[in-house]
Protein backbone atom coordinates (compact mmCIF):
# COMPACT_ATOMS: atom_id res chain seq x y z
CA UNK A 1 0.00 0.00 0.00
CA UNK A 2 2.86 2.48 0.54
CA UNK A 3 5.22 3.91 -1.95
CA UNK A 4 8.44 4.94 -1.41
CA UNK A 5 7.52 8.07 -0.37
CA UNK A 6 5.21 6.89 1.42
CA UNK A 7 7.71 4.90 3.66
CA UNK A 8 9.83 8.10 3.81
CA UNK A 9 7.55 9.76 6.15
CA UNK A 10 6.83 6.93 7.94
CA UNK A 11 10.75 6.31 8.42
CA UNK A 12 10.59 9.91 9.98
CA UNK A 13 7.38 9.94 12.20
CA UNK A 14 7.61 6.33 13.53
CA UNK A 15 10.81 7.08 15.75
CA UNK A 16 9.53 10.15 17.10
CA UNK A 17 6.32 9.08 17.71
CA UNK A 18 7.09 6.03 19.38
CA UNK A 19 10.47 7.61 21.23
CA UNK A 20 12.75 5.03 19.68
CA UNK A 21 15.94 4.37 17.27
CA UNK A 22 16.19 1.97 14.71
CA UNK A 23 13.59 -0.76 13.89
CA UNK A 24 12.16 1.43 11.57
CA UNK A 25 12.05 -0.82 8.83
CA UNK A 26 9.46 -3.32 11.04
CA UNK A 27 7.37 -0.64 12.12
CA UNK A 28 6.98 0.51 7.86
CA UNK A 29 6.23 -2.69 6.97
CA UNK A 30 3.85 -3.35 9.44
CA UNK A 31 2.25 0.04 8.97
CA UNK A 32 2.00 -1.29 4.99
CA UNK A 33 0.54 -4.65 6.10
CA UNK A 34 -2.04 -2.89 8.52
CA UNK A 35 -3.30 -0.45 6.15
CA UNK A 36 -3.65 -3.33 3.24
CA UNK A 37 -5.82 -5.07 5.56
CA UNK A 38 -8.38 -2.08 6.24
CA UNK A 39 -12.08 -1.26 4.31
CA UNK A 40 -11.28 0.54 0.78
CA UNK A 41 -12.65 3.90 1.84
CA UNK A 42 -10.31 4.19 4.77
CA UNK A 43 -7.47 2.91 2.81
CA UNK A 44 -8.35 5.95 0.10
CA UNK A 45 -8.32 8.41 3.13
CA UNK A 46 -4.93 7.32 4.38
CA UNK A 47 -3.91 7.59 0.84
CA UNK A 48 -5.34 11.28 0.85
CA UNK A 49 -3.18 12.21 4.57
CA UNK A 50 -0.27 10.61 3.31
CA UNK A 51 -0.93 12.96 -0.32
CA UNK A 52 -1.12 16.39 2.03
CA UNK A 53 2.26 15.12 3.90
CA UNK A 54 4.42 14.45 0.82
CA UNK A 55 3.38 17.49 -1.58
CA UNK A 56 5.24 20.31 -0.14
CA UNK A 57 3.07 23.30 -0.11
CA UNK A 58 0.77 21.61 2.39
CA UNK A 59 3.22 19.60 4.04
CA UNK A 60 4.72 23.65 4.56
CA UNK A 61 1.28 24.55 5.35
CA UNK A 62 -0.53 22.31 7.21
CA UNK A 63 1.96 20.28 9.02
CA UNK A 64 4.77 23.38 9.20
CA UNK A 65 7.51 20.84 8.23
CA UNK A 66 9.46 23.18 5.48
CA UNK A 67 12.42 20.21 4.17
CA UNK A 68 11.90 17.03 2.84
CA UNK A 69 10.93 14.44 5.33
CA UNK A 70 14.67 12.55 5.22
CA UNK A 71 16.00 16.05 6.31
CA UNK A 72 12.85 17.12 9.33
CA UNK A 73 14.70 17.21 12.62
CA UNK A 74 13.00 15.30 15.38
CA UNK A 75 12.45 18.57 17.21
CA UNK A 76 10.76 19.79 14.30
CA UNK A 77 8.67 16.48 13.55
CA UNK A 78 7.26 16.03 17.20
CA UNK A 79 6.34 19.80 17.32
CA UNK A 80 4.28 18.90 14.11
CA UNK A 81 2.74 15.59 15.73
CA UNK A 82 2.21 17.93 19.26
CA UNK A 83 0.00 20.82 16.47
CA UNK A 84 -2.09 18.14 14.69
CA UNK A 85 -2.17 15.65 18.03
CA UNK A 86 -3.95 19.20 20.04
CA UNK A 87 -5.13 20.95 16.94
CA UNK A 88 -8.44 23.01 17.56
CA UNK A 89 -9.35 21.21 14.00
CA UNK A 90 -10.86 18.29 14.04
CA UNK A 91 -9.28 16.41 11.23
CA UNK A 92 -6.41 17.32 11.92
CA UNK A 93 -6.60 15.78 15.38
CA UNK A 94 -8.13 12.73 13.62
CA UNK A 95 -5.50 12.40 11.23
CA UNK A 96 -2.71 12.37 14.29
CA UNK A 97 -4.98 9.38 15.54
CA UNK A 98 -5.06 7.85 12.42
CA UNK A 99 -0.95 8.21 12.42
CA UNK A 100 -1.26 7.49 15.82
CA UNK A 101 -2.98 4.12 15.72
CA UNK A 102 -1.42 2.63 12.85
CA UNK A 103 2.12 3.22 13.99
CA UNK A 104 1.32 1.74 17.53
CA UNK A 105 0.05 -0.86 16.17
CA UNK A 106 2.61 -1.44 13.72
CA UNK A 107 4.93 -1.36 16.64
CA UNK A 108 3.60 -3.25 19.15
CA UNK A 109 2.32 -5.97 16.60
CA UNK A 110 5.79 -6.71 15.82
CA UNK A 111 7.82 -9.11 17.83
CA UNK A 112 11.05 -7.34 18.08
CA UNK A 113 9.16 -4.49 20.34
CA UNK A 114 7.91 -7.31 22.97
CA UNK A 115 10.82 -8.76 25.11
CA UNK A 116 11.05 -4.35 25.91
CA UNK A 117 7.20 -4.20 26.89
CA UNK A 118 7.88 -7.53 28.66
CA UNK A 119 5.32 -9.46 26.78
CA UNK A 120 6.46 -12.93 26.14
CA UNK A 121 4.24 -13.34 23.06
CA UNK A 122 1.26 -15.04 22.29
CA UNK A 123 0.64 -18.81 23.85
CA UNK A 124 1.55 -21.89 22.26
CA UNK A 125 -1.47 -23.73 21.96
CA UNK A 126 -0.22 -27.63 22.16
Amino acid sequence: MLDDEDRVIVAAIAPVMLGIKGTVPQVVRGLDVAIAGLPLEVRAQIRQLFGILRFAPTRMVVAGIWHPWHAASQVEIARFLSSWRYSPVTKLRSAYDALHQLIMASWYGNAVAWPAIGYAGPPRIG
